[in-house]
């Protein structure tokens, strides 16, 4: 029995979410191996192949969160305090491994404290330090698709839509 299904939309590492438009075997010699066969939304291009028996990598697979899911997840956020880390190693550090590695709640609260940062630095007439810059942008791309998926928005409508949720 497979873990995923041909049809389902997931979201797979840096690719983003992806359309599972066949579970195929393939052969290798004599060895048979069944793969999930995977699209990304944004590069239609790209075909992904995931062996059904690699966990490592089958691990990088995650089911897209549900509506309910997802308000669940903006209203804790919402009343989450966020803290500024002011070494900016560390927290280039901290924000790398969120990107990396975190799931939709600890990116939202990543965005949170950049946002609330970046309208405190712009009332003093600065702008946010470029690796914050960077990371707000990877951020707000790795959120818009799954979000915008979730929702059946455009990924230009899921930073506002958050925003309104978090920043209230």
């Amino acid at each position: 029995m497979d873990k995923f299904e041909k049809g389902e939309k997931v979201l797979y590492s840096i690719n983003g979410v992806c359309e599972i438009t066949d579970i195929t075997e393939r052969f290798f010699g004599k060895t048979v191996m069944r793969y999930y066969v995977l699209k990304p939304i944004s590069n239609n291009e790209a075909t992904l192949f995931v062996p059904v028996n690699n966990e490592n990598l089958v691990r990088k697979m995650k089911r897209l969160m549900t509506q309910p899911q997802l308000d669940e997840v903006l209203n804790a956020v919402s009343s989450k305090d966020v803290e500024w880390n002011s070494n900016e190693a560390v927290r280039k550090e901290e924000f790398r491994n969120t990107i990396s590695f975190g799931n939709v709640s600890e990116i939202l609260i990543l965005l949170k404290s950049i946002w609330i940062h970046r309208r405190m630095q712009n009332s003093k007439g600065r702008k946010l330090h470029i690796s914050d810059e960077m990371y707000l942008r990877e951020a707000e791309k790795i959120i818009k698709e799954e979000i915008s998926t979730v929702i059946g928005v455009e990924q230009d409508e899921v930073i506002p839509y958050i925003k309104n949720k978090i920043l209230a």
